[in-house]
């Protein structure tokens, strides 16, 4: 993770075999961090699997190509075709579902992609589209979330892969900061997690917060600042840090 080192420093690196959650509230930028959190890893040789079932794929490759480039390719037309070449040799794969999709569906495509394709990272963005199936209601909703995420925490031990699943929160106070326990529905997700990352919104600045590490206990925060030219984040430090407090 080497646009976060801060975060990786706190995670210890990436470990297949774990299920990490990411939550945030709506609109923060959960999906592009943890995009580029995967282009991070891709360039270091883990094949990585997206599922993407609120952003369409055209929409996250656009999105992860740019990050890529690290810069905004609309903007620089004659580069796009290079970038766009190089983009192509990245290991990086897509699930083709889209919105709501049964549970044996997504893991036929992760067991496959992991047995054809070596997958060692697999992205869920997010678990609420995802589950938008069916008509469950109250408790059987919740019931269902719990099977599904009870699904990916063996998928993840059994074939030794890190899963990286994307809940939104439950709705809290406005200028709340969120919680290990504002993960939406049962405790059950941040229980099967190894590790619980928050994006949290400050009041000079948005920072990751580490708030479950299973592997080393090591909790902290990240403060980070968006570059829109580049589609990226990078991590706020020194005097960076204390121009936005100032």
């Amino acid at each position: 993770m080497r646009s976060f080192p801060t975060l990786n420093k706190l995670l210890k690196g990436h470990r297949k075999g774990e299920l990490s959650i990411l939550t945030g509230p709506t609109g923060i930028g959960k999906t592009t961090i943890i995009s580029q959190i995967s282009m991070d890893l891709c360039s270091q040789g883990v094949n990585t699997l997206w599922g993407s079932f609120e952003l369409n794929n055209v929409r996250l490759a656009k999105k992860m190509l740019n990050q890529f480039a690290q810069k905004n390719l609309e903007k620089h037309l004659a580069e796009f075709d290079l970038w766009a070449d190089k983009f192509s040799q990245v290991p990086l794969y897509f699930m083709r579902f889209h919105g709501g999709t049964e549970v044996e569906a997504v893991l036929d495509a992760m067991d496959y992609a992991v047995y054809v394709y070596d997958v060692e990272h697999i992205v869920l963005d997010n678990l609420q589209f995802m589950m938008q199936v069916g008509h469950f209601k109250g408790y059987e909703r919740f019931d269902q979330l719990d099977s599904a995420i009870s699904l990916f925490r063996k998928f993840a031990t059994e074939k030794n892969v890190h899963i990286t699943l994307i809940i939104h929160p439950r709705k809290e106070d406005d200028g709340q900061a969120l919680s290990i326990n504002s993960v939406f529905g049962t405790a059950k997700a941040t229980q099967e997690a190894d590790n619980v990352v928050i994006v949290q919104k400050g009041k000079y600045y948005r920072y990751l917060e580490v708030t479950k590490n299973r592997f080393s206990g090591d909790l902290g925060i990240v403060p980070y600042k968006y570059d829109k030219e580049s589609n990226k984040y990078f991590e706020l430090h020194g005097k960076d840090l204390q121009k936005v407090t100032a």
